[in-house]
């Protein structure tokens, strides 16, 4: 009676349970399967049971070059604990499986025991991590070397051209001509005015203050340079405590801030622009606001190739964020990013090299 429950139970795992199951002869004929290996290959356990061998629709196991060319096919070897082997579905695709094997004793017939588990959504997700942290590194990147440079820049270049506008000034003091002098004056009003645009190159790629003294700070100074450069009235309204957070965090919204400041000056035709920051419930909020015309978010390629706003939105992403717009004709367009800081660590990468 026992035995016979054992026996019946087992039999309803084996229908049952998600995974699929096969189980081979010594030739590699499939001489049962449960329902599962359906859902797995697209074939029923009809059209499979001595029917068709597993060798008809395994296409070689991923990490082992001898097993593909089937010189030494699992099959014929033990029980192998795990590996991963490519399995063609009834549709014609090619997907991979993880598997494992059991050579059950000769007694029960010597008979082998495949248990295979589909990977394709655990391999896309795989690869969707992947992307992600390659995507971070490649931003890691740009950002340290429009550090480098912008360093470069300031420290190098810009130091240099101040050493000549200091020597040309202690020249114009001196007893010239006043034809000489006034060449030494024009001199010395370029060499100001080329300092200045290596300071402004400078700050654009990277600000110091970004990292000197966190994002706020650096946004303030940028809304400085905007309203010169644009003449465009800026606000930048912050609730809560300033303080400063992960780096990458910091970077992607500066970045997004920035970017949609400059869309809004070159296409929202406007003079006055809303910045609103806020912390709250361990969630950041970034909303830029202008009044400008508007644009329709279906075809943002009209004003433009439309990357701008698809560059900021995979920066939101990345740190685990996300990215709205709203935008109406003659009523301007809005721009919110939520970041969930309680994501910061599972959604950002920093790569070791840039943190030295």
């Amino acid at each position: 009676m026992r035995r016979k429950t054992s026996e019946s139970l087992l039999k309803m795992i084996f229908q049952y349970v998600s995974d699929a199951i096969l189980i081979l002869d010594e030739q590699g004929m499939i001489v049962e399967a449960n329902p599962s290996i359906e859902m797995l290959t697209g074939y029923c356990t009809k059209e499979l049971i001595h029917k068709v061998k597993l060798s008809s629709i395994c296409q070689g196991m991923d990490k082992c070059a001898d097993f593909t060319v089937c010189t030494n096919c699992f099959t014929n070897l033990g029980s192998i604990s795990s590996f991963e082997i490519r399995l063609l579905h009834r549709n014609g695709q090619i997907f991979s499986a993880a598997a494992s094997t059991t050579r059950l004793q000769e007694h029960m017939g010597g008979l082998l025991v495949v248990v295979l588990r589909d990977m394709s959504e655990h391999n896309k997700e795989e690869q969707k991590q992947l992307q992600k942290k390659m995507a971070n590194y490649m931003i890691q990147a740009q950002e340290e070397e429009r550090k480098r440079v912008s360093r470069e820049l300031h420290d190098g270049v810009g130091q240099s051209i101040y050493s000549m506008i200091v020597g040309l000034n202690i020249i114009g003091q001196m007893e010239l001509k006043d034809e000489l002098k006034e060449h030494f004056q024009m001199v010395q009003d370029m060499a100001v005015q080329a300092l200045n645009e290596v300071r402004y190159i400078a700050v654009d790629l990277r600000p110091s203050s970004l990292d000197d003294w966190g994002l706020l700070p650096a946004l303030r100074s940028f809304i400085k340079q905007f309203e010169r450069t644009y003449g465009i009235v800026t606000t930048l309204s912050v609730v809560g405590k300033e303080r400063r957070y992960k780096s990458a965090v910091e970077t992607a919204l500066y970045r997004i801030c920035q970017e949609a400041m400059v869309n809004a000056a070159k296409y929202a035709n406007i003079d006055k622009l809303q910045i609103y920051f806020e912390e709250q419930d361990q969630q950041l909020h970034l909303v830029v606001t202008d009044f400008g015309r508007g644009f329709n978010i279906e075809k943002i390629e009209i004003q433009g190739t439309g990357l701008g706003l698809y560059g900021m939105r995979e920066r939101a992403e990345l740190i685990g964020g996300t990215l709205d717009i709203t935008s109406n004709f003659g009523h301007g367009t809005t721009i919110r990013v939520n970041v969930p800081l309680s994501k910061q660590e599972e959604t950002t990468y920093d790569h070791p090299c840039f943190n030295s």
